[in-house]
């Protein structure tokens, strides 16, 4: 790596050892060329959730600024990406496509991703309580782990290891190891908010605290996961960098009103992953709490998860099968179509670090309702925030924003106009910041 020392503008992020100095021109050093080993688990166009779509926006913003980037994956893509070199790392004892993930990232273990583990496994009953691998997920992450790490040996020319999430992190502590570079942490989620009452997988929890201990520095997408993992796992908070996600901009614009579906009946969206962590079976409460105050209302429920067939038995049970749609998991044009048509957006997770899908929806211009236990809620606060529980609060907010244009497009201006100060290229300014500090640790 070389550090070329450079005259340029003000940075877009502001750096306190900076203060001071003249106000127009700064000497900065920065890395002439980065070159990053990133460990991922998902992907578009096989993503589940937001961890895809942050990998792709933060991977375009740093490889747009000079950034080589290698990207594991544990399957291959269905077509190539220009940005970057995506490495497949399948393990051969996988009996998935090759194009297919081996198991949703989100996929809460102590459901229905604690399938028992194929019989050549040889795992004991007591494997769980142990500590050990238990699932089929938790074996094939630590199998990823040894793929990943062969594909570092092949591609040892980086200067620095960043790896998303948990799935992630075995393989990051390995490659940090065998090649004795940084590694960087980056927090999308935890085993704590995936499993917001307790009860989650010992495994995981345990395989989160070994990585981020193992790690130089860590990101975290909010400062409400940065206070969990200080909390939770006791890092140090000055070892804890916060980098909101960014949002991509518009290929074409947004349409609200134009789409006509469930033509004059107000239409109240949902989309998220159907886990206890989202919350959509408050969403389900307020469903039932809304068509008696307002009985023509549309509520569509956007996604798929392990809580699905229960909230869809709940609703015909409560005779709201004519007033709740559950249209499965959306992406692309049918997602844009749903955010357009909405008129409110609700977001009542119980546990969010951030919360990408809350702007998308001020990005089309939908009045948003997100839970005060979210990242998303720092970095758009013309949103509704109320807590995920108050179901007459959020009924309130509903009704307001339907009978109220004024009010709704008073709403929707606000939040487009916070948007402004979100983009991929300043997360990646951070995310090289956070890459020259390590390496200058190391030095």
């Amino acid at each position: 790596m070389v550090l070329v020392p450079i005259y340029c503008q003000l940075p877009l992020v502001h750096f306190p050892e900076y203060d001071g100095l003249d106000e127009n021109f700064v000497r900065i050093y920065v890395m002439d060329s980065h070159r990053v080993f990133m460990i991922g688990w998902e992907y578009p166009p096989l993503n589940s959730g937001g961890l895809g779509v942050a990998c792709q926006g933060l991977t375009e913003a740093l490889a747009a600024d000079g950034g080589l980037i290698y990207f594991t994956l544990p399957y291959q893509l269905p077509s190539s990406v220009s940005h970057m070199r995506v490495l497949a790392c399948r393990h051969p004892a996988w009996d998935e496509p090759a194009d297919a993930p081996p198991f949703s990232a989100y996929r809460s273990v102590g459901r229905d991703s604690t399938q028992p583990a194929p019989s050549r496994h040889r795992f004991s009953p007591d494997t769980m309580a142990a500590g050990l691998p238990g699932s089929q997920l938790e074996q094939q992450v630590a199998e990823y782990a040894q793929v990943v790490t062969q594909r570092a040996r092949q591609y040892s020319d980086f200067d620095v290891i960043h790896a998303h999430d948990w799935m992630s992190l075995p393989a990051a502590q390995q490659v940090k190891a065998l090649s004795n570079r940084p590694m960087v942490a980056h927090v999308h989620s935890t085993e704590h908010d995936r499993i917001p009452h307790g009860h989650g997988s010992r495994y995981i929890i345990d395989a989160e605290r070994r990585g981020l201990a193992a790690a130089d520095y860590v990101i975290a997408v909010s400062n409400y996961t940065k206070r969990l993992l200080v909390h939770k796992y006791g890092l140090d908070p000055a070892r804890v960098r916060v980098v909101h996600n960014g949002i991509h901009p518009l290929q074409e614009p947004a349409e609200p009103g134009r789409h006509h579906f469930a033509h004059r009946r107000p239409v109240v969206v949902f989309m998220g992953r159907m886990t206890v962590q989202k919350g959509p079976d408050y969403f389900l409460r307020l469903a039932a709490a809304l068509v008696k105050k307002q009985p023509n209302i549309l509520l569509v429920m956007a996604g798929s998860g392990d809580m699905y067939h229960q909230l869809l038995l709940s609703a015909a049970g409560q005779n709201l099968s004519t007033s709740v749609l559950f249209s499965g998991f959306v992406r692309d044009r049918q997602r844009q179509v749903l955010l357009d048509r909405a008129d409110v957006l609700v977001m009542p997770s119980v546990s969010e670090p951030f919360g990408l899908v809350a702007l998308e929806a001020a990005q089309r211009h939908t009045p948003v309702i997100v839970s005060k236990s979210s990242g998303v809620s720092e970095v758009l606060p013309a949103a509704v925030q109320l807590d995920f529980w108050d179901i007459d609060a959020m009924v309130d907010s509903i009704i307001s924003l339907l009978n109220d244009p004024g009010q709704a497009a008073h709403q929707a201006r606000s939040q487009l106009n916070q948007l402004d100060s979100l983009s991929w290229h300043k997360a990646a300014q951070l995310v090289k910041r956070i890459y020259h500090q390590a390496l200058q640790k190391r030095k």
